[in-house]
């Protein structure tokens, strides 16, 4: 209970991540957090699961978050309307 709302998510991703999946299913996982928090988890998330070769599919409505994914698929409507490739930031 006293843990802020990042050290809340990287708890959360370290015990994801400790049977080591293959994927890796992550749904809003910065929603409660402020920008500059979110690009921070979710590089981390990025680089974390690049070193351990789980793949990981991101639900996010902060298009702000796209930069770090190697594909975006985004679904409107109910229908995948847009599939395009963007590179990851360092």
């Amino acid at each position: 209970g006293q843990l802020s709302g990042g050290q809340r998510q990287r708890v959360n991703i370290a015990r994801a991540l400790m049977e080591q999946p293959d994927l890796l299913l992550a749904d809003e996982p910065t929603s409660a957090l402020d920008s500059h928090l979110s690009q921070e988890i979710i590089r981390l998330l990025r680089d974390v699961t690049q070193e351990m070769n789980t793949a990981t599919v991101l639900v996010t409505h902060d298009r702000s978050l796209l930069n770090f994914a190697d594909r975006v698929v985004e679904v409107k409507d109910g229908h995948v309307s847009e599939q395009e490739k963007v590179s990851a930031l360092s």
